[in-house]
């Protein structure tokens, strides 16, 4: 007779603060990892993206082309380009080891709260205060959006994409599955 393997403990939730990154970008909007969780992303009120190894706490390179203040900021799924959108009314997809702007996206009449690669990181989906979600190819050179979802009746505050589905959060109160 056998007994049962003991039942291994459920995960437990960080105790104590690990590392403090030290941004100097004002107030940082946001903070993302990127897919694999070996980098992270902070977004700041001073117009710049930074890219950092959290882990030792190094900052790896700054990224600056918005007009104003970052909101959000993606990776893609191999690591090799950011998208970020900013209170400047734009999307621009970032070559991450240049440093550079790839593509400035340019559409939403609002500021643009968020951004989110789709799986195969061709297409980035970004909302905003105009209360639409307008989705771009990375791929092609097309200067306008290519779909345009605009069902929220008021400003969208967040979005997230899995398989063929975005999630939308509006201020409108009503969350939706687009």
């Amino acid at each position: 007779m056998s007994f049962p393997a003991p039942k291994p403990k459920p995960p437990e939730l960080p105790q104590h603060l690990h590392r403090r990154l030290v941004c100097n970008q004002g107030a940082v909007r946001a903070v993302r990892f990127n897919v694999d969780g070996n980098y992270c992303m902070t977004c700041g009120s001073d117009k710049s993206l930074k890219l950092w190894n959290p882990h030792k706490g190094t900052m790896l390179k700054t990224y600056s082309g918005h007009g104003y203040e970052v909101l959000d900021a993606a990776g893609s799924c191999d690591n090799s380009q950011i998208c970020s959108c900013s209170s400047d009314k734009t999307v621009i997809l970032w070559d991450v080891a240049q440093g550079q702007v790839v593509r400035k996206f340019r559409g939403h009449a609002g500021k643009v709260n968020c951004v989110e690669f789709n799986e195969e990181s061709t297409v980035i989906m970004s909302g905003s205060i105009d209360s639409t979600i307008r989705c771009w190819d990375c791929r092609s050179r097309r200067p306008e959006a290519i779909q345009i979802l605009d069902e929220a009746k008021d400003g969208i505050s967040s979005i997230k994409v899995s398989n063929h589905e975005i999630l939308a959060g509006s201020v409108d109160g009503k969350p939706a599955s687009l």
